[in-house]
């Protein structure tokens, strides 16, 4: 059973695609506007704090949702490989819509004094196991429902998802701050995205109960013994691989789309407008271009895209940190931006395709999980750390763009060992 055809789900192409990759959107939305709104957040939930601590504790909540992710992706990728791809994304995105509506209706620490904060560290922790969790299910169940010549375009959607959750915080983020007065914002309207972000659940869960389970090819035995433990030891070789493999995508995507303003306003000096632009920008080719990359990787074949890709990002990307540097300007930090997330999607969008179609459908979901969340987690979510260490310990403001050449040229590596199934039928 390579695909599912979609008219027996009495879905279309687009609702497919929409019903499985709204959870991503969900997740990376939840993200950027927890983002824009943590100063409001700290002064409301640890008030005895200096603005500094507030600023800083109302991060740290934000951070632990990073930590449990790769739990929650082993998890809930395990589940999906033994219960199947639809019960585990209807789990997940009812935990995100928990974690949103946990955040716009907790009480200030005014009215519940420890249990506030406490109310949204569980917030957090609950996204963080949850958007850990959806990739893999999503993923996988959007590469088994693909023709053998359409799973880059359809895996790719889940990419984009990321970027449009990322445009649509900020724009939604952007809008709160510009319609409401500010002291509406600092009290309440900064739970407006939140209450907005539960909407997307009862729609998704709808749809999602509507798609074919994909996993029902596998045999029930098979599925008994432990994908985890499969992954860990039969296909051991291949969950490496295929984490070193994402490494350049990861470390690339959290660079360019979060790094890179934050360090055009520290470093260059350029205005917090231009900051939130260029991620704007970053963020709408980003969905435009994961597509296209799709297609692409689809007729040419997923290492030629890959590798062409990561080959141009490696050798520009220190040239467009340097142009950058040398006369910094909005406009040109938009243009670097949109530059670079270009060649960033074409080498995640192939990666993304490659990993799920070497692993066999029994432990596919669970697959994906170890070697994109975990990448995602370690090497992308640590990345504007590394990236500002680097600049503050060597005081060169162009660093960052060895570090991302370099994270691109070791995963070259492992592509020399990850066969190309383009084209190909898979378990």
């Amino acid at each position: 059973m390579a695909s599912i055809a979609l008219g027996k789900t009495g879905l279309s192409k687009g609702q497919v695609i929409a019903a499985t990759t709204l959870g991503t959107a969900l997740e990376y939305y939840d993200f950027t506007i927890y983002s824009f709104f943590a100063i409001q957040i700290g002064k409301l939930f640890f008030p005895s704090a200096s603005p500094v601590n507030q600023f800083l504790l109302s991060i740290g909540l934000f951070g632990v949702g990073f930590v449990v992710r790769p739990l929650g992706g082993i998890v809930i990728g395990a589940y999906a490989d033994r219960a199947g791809r639809k019960r585990a994304m209807v789990l997940t995105i009812m935990l995100m819509a928990l974690s949103c509506a946990l955040i716009a209706c907790a009480p200030p620490y005014a009215v519940a004094g420890i249990a506030a904060p406490l109310i949204v560290l569980a917030a957090r922790l609950i996204q963080g196991f949850a958007a850990g969790g959806e990739f893999g299910p999503g993923t996988t169940l959007l590469v088994e429902y693909a023709s053998d010549n359409t799973r880059a375009f359809f895996a790719s959607w889940n990419f984009a998802a990321t970027a449009l959750g990322l445009a649509l915080g900020a724009t939604v983020a952007t809008l709160v701050n510009v319609l409401l007065p500010k002291e509406a914002v600092d009290s309440w309207g900064w739970r407006v995205p939140f209450l907005v972000g539960i909407v997307a659940a009862p729609v998704g869960m709808l749809i999602r109960r509507r798609l074919e389970e994909t996993l029902s090819a596998a045999p029930p035995s098979t599925r008994r013994s432990g994908a985890l433990k499969a992954a860990l030891t039969t296909h051991l070789k291949l969950t490496i691989l295929g984490t070193f493999a994402e490494l350049g995508g990861s470390v690339s995507i959290y660079i360019t789309a979060f790094f890179l303003p934050n360090h055009a306003v520290r470093v260059l000096h350029l205005s917090s407008t231009a900051a939130v632009a260029s991620g704007v920008v970053s963020s709408l080719v980003l969905f435009v271009a994961a597509p296209l990359v799709g297609k692409l990787a689809d007729r040419y074949t997923r290492k030629r895209v890959l590798v062409i890709s990561r080959v141009v990002l490696l050798l520009s990307v220190y040239p467009a940190f340097a142009w950058l540097s040398a006369a910094p300007s909005m406009a040109l930090l938009c243009a670097v931006s949109a530059f670079l997330s270009v060649f960033v999607a074409g080498q995640v969008v192939p990666v993304l395709v490659m990993i799920p179609e070497l692993f066999p459908r029994e432990v596919r979901a669970t697959g994906i999980a170890l070697t994109y969340v975990v990448s995602a987690s370690i090497f992308g979510g640590f990345s504007p750390l590394v990236a500002s260490w680097i600049v503050a310990r060597t005081g060169n403001p162009l660093a960052p763009a060895w570090y991302v050449a370099a994270a691109c040229a070791i995963s070259l590596i492992p592509l020399v060992w990850l066969r190309d199934r383009t084209g190909e039928a898979i378990g």
